[in-house]
């Protein structure tokens, strides 16, 4: 090609333009706003009763299978307890949706709730997947410190009597010390991000950023948020999961409520 045409169809660079990334706006929350979202939680309850506890009744019965499963290795008991919470948000994607029903004043059924899950199967699966590396992660983690701190023991009895020991009250305050490291992550990963990719706001990526910014933003309300989940999670624990047939539930609509006030989704 001569010199002339190659300098003719030559085209200077164009400038790359970047758009800003941008989060969803979120409201200011009160401190006590927890209150509030609790009793918003118990009132979807209360208009949905049978479907919200066969909701709790299937997470309940797969918390005891767990538990009659670890009754030979007790030690490891508290490890998938631990570990089978952290997957409990994406299982509670359904509960979403049934209060995202009933906002709209639309009819309940477990077809349609969810029907509109598989319409967000990319995103849900990259939940799946981020929430199984870090159950996993724990799962394994909280493994090596039941191993080190105690070792190998058979039956109910040996464990309480392994706990009372100064290795064994270590491994509890380790355990406990990591579970609530790895429980805050996900609450801040997962808490409003989940609804959020649900309602169709935002994709995975800015769900999660969203999510973790309004978390940092307003540490008191979040905090005593994320404590009444930690101690309402903590007595379903010791009931062995039967109290998760009415506190799963509750919870899960408390977060749907939670979502709609901080993010102004009307």
């Amino acid at each position: 090609m001569p010199q002339g045409d190659m300098m003719a169809t030559t085209r200077p660079d164009e400038p790359i333009v970047y758009a800003a990334f941008e989060l969803p706006p979120r409201r200011k929350l009160p401190a006590h706003a927890a209150l509030a979202w609790l009793h918003s939680g118990r009132h979807y309850f209360e208009q949905a009763p049978m479907i919200s506890l066969l909701y709790g009744s299937a997470f309940a019965a797969v918390g005891l299978a767990i538990t009659l499963l670890g009754l030979n290795a007790p030690q490891f008991i508290l490890t998938f307890w631990t570990g089978f919470l952290l997957v409990g948000p994406l299982l509670a994607m359904g509960l979403y949706r049934i209060a995202q029903l009933q906002d709209r004043g639309e009819i309940i059924r477990l077809r349609t709730c969810w029907g509109l899950l598989r319409n967000r199967l990319g995103a849900v699966a990259l939940f799946a997947l981020l929430l199984s590396l870090i159950m996993v992660a724990w799962i394994r983690f909280s493994t090596l410190i039941a191993a080190l701190y105690i070792g190998n023991v058979s039956g109910m009895a040996s464990f309480f009597s392994a706990l009372a020991t100064p290795q064994g009250l270590g491994f509890v305050a380790v355990l406990f010390a990591t579970g609530a490291l790895f429980a805050t992550v996900m609450f801040a990963l997962t808490t409003w991000s989940l609804p959020m990719v649900l309602d169709g706001h935002a994709d995975f990526g800015t769900a999660v950023a969203a999510s973790v910014r309004a978390t940092l933003e307003q540490p008191i309300p979040m905090l005593l948020w994320g404590g009444s989940v930690a101690g309402l999670t903590l007595f379903g624990m010791l009931t062995l999961f039967v109290g998760f047939i009415v506190l799963f539930p509750l919870l899960g609509y408390a977060t749907w409520a939670g979502y709609r006030d901080l993010f102004g989704r009307d």
